[in-house]
């Protein structure tokens, strides 16, 4: 816990957007398995939860423990599978061309064409998607990779050089889908996507225990002046109580 908050620190100070996060004990455990993943050569990451339950912060945390940059689409009026697919090769060039650790992080909601997940699944099996490059950008990739397929020993054809490209866009683009369980857009998703499933380590964001809750109802009014610690105490009960009760009416 220690650590994370002098993460959280690090990461205020040199982000404009700040973040209040408590690590309970539940918060701790899913930013260590997102670090895991990122840490690992091609790990893609599916986290499953209701909407509020930290899985996008947590995830930005997880990338600024690793030293990976997080990035996320921006829905505009008029975005489409043209400007996806623009972001896409983006993060592509960085990962592949760089070398760097990218996270690609999307939520069910970003999803306004299903074309979306097409593309992400053929990224998350292939490495890359059928007809997204030109000829022109594939002339820039091979002069940029040429040195590299040198270091390594590779001859220099332009299969091999769209191999080692496709490689490292696999081992350094890590994909993190953030979705909701409830409906049937997810198994609906999945059944048509399997690389969803079969590609993604899928980690499960199940409701806050009590003392999580607690704890960050704690967090927050003790920064206030309410008179006396019963107070605080009591306010913070009724805050978890409050939590319940809403959780109990969606469901």
């Amino acid at each position: 816990t220690n650590i994370l908050n002098d993460a959280l620190y690090d990461y205020n100070v040199s982000n404009p957007t700040q973040m209040k996060l408590v690590f309970f004990r539940d918060a701790v455990e899913h930013v260590s398995r997102i670090t895991r993943i990122l840490r690992q050569p091609r790990g893609n990451a599916m986290l499953v939860g209701v909407g509020g339950s930290g899985k996008q912060s947590l995830t930005r945390m997880a990338c600024a423990i690793e030293e990976v940059s997080c990035y996320q689409i921006e829905l505009t009026r008029g975005y489409s599978i043209l400007e996806f697919r623009e972001d896409i090769k983006k993060n592509m060039m960085k990962a592949g061309v760089q070398g760097v650790g990218v996270c690609f992080l999307m939520t069910d909601t970003q999803i306004t064409d299903e074309r979306f997940l097409e593309d992400i699944n053929n990224v998350l099996n292939t490495g890359e998607v059928p007809g997204l490059w030109e000829s022109d950008e594939l002339n820039k990739i091979g002069d940029e990779l040429r040195p590299v397929c040198q270091s390594l020993g590779i001859p220099e054809t332009r299969d091999n050089i769209y191999r080692l490209f496709v490689s490292r866009v696999r081992d350094n683009l890590h994909i993190t889908l953030a979705m909701s369980p409830v409906g049937d857009s997810l198994r609906v998703r999945c059944r048509m996507f399997p690389s969803l499933i079969n590609c993604t380590t899928i980690d499960w964001y199940l409701p806050w225990p009590e003392d999580a809750l607690t704890s960050v109802a704690n967090r927050f009014l003790a920064e206030e002046n309410l008179g006396s610690d019963e107070v605080k105490t009591a306010l913070a009960s009724m805050c978890v109580f409050i939590h319940r009760s809403i959780d109990t009416v969606s469901n």
